[in-house]
């Protein structure tokens, strides 16, 4: 009878509530909230706290361990039949380390009040043991909280940048970490339980898996960061190969009206149509400036670039205005190609914002503006202001108003170079005024140390 008593409050006063509030910990921390959460993760928690318990007192802690993992994984693909498998994995590695975590802190916490024991010692004296315990779990429901919505917000950008995430081997890297933390908090585990360590050659060999798991780490890592450079350097090279395209198409366009446009002015002067010939040459001149006057300025790239967006807003009917003032210093450690991003990306979204408006409130204006050793450059247009819950979101990855895929990317482009050259980003949006992007960046390298 005193066995069942034992084994009852050891199950639902220590088990149950740390499974529950783990694996609760677990899906916050990996953003997933499935249907039902709270009913399955109870299940869960229940059926692995009572099966493991069962044997907790008879086999030694290797095998605790395995049948844990074991009873572990085979419920979570009973219960969690609409989670893939790869999150399965996920949960099931992240739920180990946090449970050793959570012992650590425990056994610690322990030692420090009560002073050192051993598992059967600690276990037994329930209410020191518990005093011990629930301050543990209180945390992790404070992390949990805090953590919860922003993993999920997370993990949506993530899902935004999937491609990115499965052509980089992001995911192998944070399995490889996972299954480094579990060795490792085993071990970390064992060694904090008096008379555990040396009794089994299982922590042994989760030290040595702990080394060993370091080396396809570390191969994860730096191919993930050649990918990432890599993939930095095409995008850069397709942003330019847009923009040099969109050149020229606008060139080629000129050419293929220049004649056109020709034959009408003849015909305007043969037949006298002197006011109408005059009325058509003012529309041919200004689209003619709008296309080509654009590039005169230091910076090339740029100049394409305004070129090229030139002919967008063009084909959009876009009343697009761009200025470029102030001498270029060409050893300015401002690289060519962050500038373009950040000015494309900017304008790319203000096109998408009036192209929602009638046709004659369609405008914006690019400015760029060197002068004391900073680069300005501001983009405004038109349009009904940015709300407060959208400006909290506007710089996360993922996060957009427009519909469609790959989208939402552009604005934390601009953020993360902004802050590469320690400048400065600043968004204004007011019914009055439309939505303003200025950007200020350094020019000079004293003023980026």
């Amino acid at each position: 009878m005193q066995d069942l008593v034992s084994f009852l409050r050891q199950d639902l006063l220590i088990s149950i509530p740390q499974a529950f509030t783990l694996l609760w910990l677990t899906f916050a921390a990996l953003g997933l909230q499935p249907t039902r959460r709270w009913r399955r993760i109870a299940v869960l928690a229940v059926i692995n706290s009572v099966y493991t318990d069962l044997f907790f007192h008879i086999v030694p802690m290797p095998v605790h361990v395995l049948n844990s993992v074991a009873i572990t994984t085979i419920m979570l693909f009973v219960l969690f039949k609409d989670v893939g498998a790869k999150k399965k994995l996920m949960i099931l590695l992240l739920s180990y380390v946090i449970s050793s975590l959570n012992d650590l802190s425990v056994y610690f916490l322990y030692g420090a009040l009560y002073g050192a024991a051993d598992k059967a010692r600690i276990l037994d004296s329930f209410p020191a043991f518990a005093s011990c315990m629930y301050p543990v779990l209180l945390v992790q429901w404070l992390i949990s909280a805090f953590v919860g919505p922003r993993a999920a917000r997370w993990f949506d950008s993530l899902r935004a940048a999937g491609g990115y995430i499965r052509r980089n081997g992001l995911i192998r890297v944070l399995v490889c970490l996972l299954l480094q933390l579990f060795a490792g908090s085993g071990v970390l585990l064992g060694r904090a339980i008096p008379g555990e360590y040396g009794r089994y050659a299982f922590f042994d060999y989760l030290f040595y898996a702990t080394v060993l798991l370091s080396l396809p780490t570390l191969y994860f890592v730096v191919r993930l960061i050649d990918r990432t450079r890599e993939d930095t350097v095409l995008s850069t090279q397709e942003h330019y190969i847009d923009q040099i395209s969109g050149m020229f198409t606008s060139i080629r366009g000129q050419r293929h009206d220049y004649l056109n446009h020709i034959q009408v002015m003849h015909t305007m002067l043969q037949l006298g149509k002197f006011a109408d010939l005059k009325a058509y040459m003012a529309d041919v001149v200004k689209e003619t400036h709008e296309v080509g006057d654009i590039v005169q300025h230091d910076i090339p790239a740029v100049g394409a670039l305004l070129k090229a967006k030139t002919a967008v807003a063009l084909s959009l009917g876009i009343d697009f205005v761009s200025d470029f003032a102030g001498p270029w210093n060409p050893q300015s450690p401002l690289k060519i190609i962050d500038i373009v991003k950040i000015a494309g990306n900017l304008i790319d979204n203000a096109f998408d914002e009036v192209v929602k408006l009638p046709a004659g409130e369609r405008r914006v204006r690019a400015s760029f503006r060197l002068c004391d050793g900073y680069l300005d450059l501001t983009v405004a247009n038109p349009g009904p202001p940015i709300s407060e819950a959208a400006r909290a979101r506007l710089f996360e990855p993922g996060f957009s108003t427009k519909p469609g895929g790959n989208r939402g990317l552009g604005l934390p482009i601009v953020q993360e170079r902004v802050a590469h050259y320690a400048g400065t980003l600043t968004v204004h949006s007011d019914e009055k005024r439309g939505t303003v992007f200025q950007v200020r960046l350094p020019q000079r390298a004293a003023q980026l140390s």
